[in-house]
């Protein structure tokens, strides 16, 4: 049972790195599927996993988690506008980047454990020092 249970749960976030990365991937899924205006209204939740979690109501803080409810985000305001003056696609993108960082930036104040993670995972810098150093 404990083998079905770890196959189907979402994997833990090992690096604020990956939890951005994640935060990134759902908030543009959820402005291509149901636009601007009600991703403004929903809210984003980091779980007891350091797993980012949109949702279109008001949600509040887990027991070991942070929520951020988007609609006081200055970033998310500016987006809003942005997407009403139909501003072009790669302004769009600046405008969502800004949006993860002010997200990133509410997960680290409200989460121990996201401010626990390290910048990259451990992986990362080794590959990419082999990498560095195969080419020379």
């Amino acid at each position: 049972m404990d083998i079905l249970t770890r196959m189907f749960a979402g994997r833990a976030m090992h690096s604020q790195r990956e939890v951005r990365d994640r935060a990134a991937q759902v908030i543009d899924r959820v402005i291509f599927d149901l636009g601007v205006d009600r991703f403004v209204q929903g809210t984003i939740r980091l779980d007891r996993r350091c797993r980012p979690q949109f949702s279109s109501a008001a949600l509040a803080p887990g027991r070991d988690g942070v929520a951020v409810t988007l609609a006081q985000l200055v970033e998310c305001v500016a987006l809003r506008a942005a997407a009403r003056a139909g501003a072009d696609p790669q302004v769009m993108r600046l405008y969502t980047a800004a949006v993860v960082d002010s997200v990133l930036r509410e997960f680290r104040a409200g989460s121990v454990r996201f401010r626990a993670l390290p910048a990259a995972a451990p992986g990362v810098a080794a590959s990419a020092s082999g990498a560095v150093s195969t080419a020379t």
